[in-house]
């Protein structure tokens, strides 16, 4: 049994025989097949109720927000009319995705309580990605003290939106992973960040294109992490780290890659990590290809 040798490696072979460690080996934690709907941002555009119908037919439960600001409409609903869109359709929507650039947090926080949500995701750092001649350049913290006033940002935005009655986490690329003064950006960001303002959304696809061990990260920061984005990594990995758009062709639905599903939610199992949403950044077909992701992780669902 995968989890359970998971488990014991982890230290809690010697206390296999008590009640509370064999509920750990028995018992998954309850997820609900999940989706991050950018996924889906052409189709909700032209036409969120049939893409919303379409996203439930193909087994999503959960959903992941992104865009969220304090405007009145949603994919040109009023945030209750698209709430109400969700419950029709027996899906359930708690977290959000926001940009840098728009942060008006009472706004957006009373947004936030028409649609449901508790937890508010950035998911990028200002100036990360910008225009280029040849398209989008994403780029990470290039020194110390942009690591520091990255740090600082999170700190005071996480005190912000816990001041809001929400709970706040940041959203990685791979660029925080490259190593800078000594130090690894995400590293760095999260030693000097609060973990209890600060959570983590980890975002399986990126670690493994940076070529990190996408386990290790869960291992050491599986405790304050709310969330994954399950999006695989088809092993190409760029020569031009930096184009942004070029490198996000390579992740790809669950599945369809290198990534280690199995592993990533015995941890996400252990770590009582309670959302994971199938992301696919540059879809061909995006409900197709949100399916096969979320078939693919629940066959893996097992004991």
């Amino acid at each position: 049994m995968q989890r359970r040798r998971f488990l014991q490696s982890a230290g809690l072979g010697l206390a296999a025989s008590s009640p509370l460690a064999q509920a750990a080996f028995d018992c998954y934690v309850e997820r609900a097949p999940g989706a991050q709907l950018f996924t889906l941002r052409n189709e909700l555009a032209d036409n969120p109720i049939e893409a919303i119908r379409d996203l439930a037919n193909a087994g999503v439960r959960d959903v992941e927000l992104f865009g969220l600001t304090g405007a009145p409409e949603i994919f040109g609903m009023s945030p209750l009319s698209f709430r109400r869109l969700l419950e029709r359709n027996d899906i359930t929507m708690t977290c959000s995705h926001v940009a840098a650039d728009a942060l008006d947090i009472p706004a957006l926080a009373a947004n936030a309580e028409i649609l449901g949500l508790d937890t508010i995701i950035l998911g990028a750092a200002p100036g990360f990605v910008q225009p280029g001649p040849n398209g989008l350049r994403i780029q990470g913290p290039q020194t110390k003290q942009e690591m520091d006033e990255l740090a600082e940002l999170l700190n005071r935005l996480g005190l912000m939106f816990r001041r809001s009655g929400l709970q706040f986490a940041y959203h990685n690329h791979h660029v925080e992973f490259f190593e800078v003064d000594g130090e690894i950006p995400y590293n760095y960001i999260m030693w000097n960040t609060d973990p209890q303002m600060v959570r983590c959304e980890l975002d399986i696809g990126w670690l493994a294109l940076a070529g990190v061990d996408y386990l290790n990260v869960l291992d050491n920061f599986g405790n304050r992490t709310i969330s994954c984005h399950m999006k695989d990594f088809n092993g190409n990995r760029p020569t031009d780290m930096g184009d942004f758009l070029g490198a996000a062709a390579n992740l790809v639905p669950p599945g369809s890659g290198v990534v280690d599903f199995t592993a990533v939610m015995e941890r996400m199992d252990y770590y009582n990590i309670r959302h994971g949403f199938v992301e696919i950044d540059m879809p061909r077909n995006a409900i197709t290809e949100i399916g096969a992701g979320v078939r693919h992780l629940q066959s893996l669902c097992r004991c």
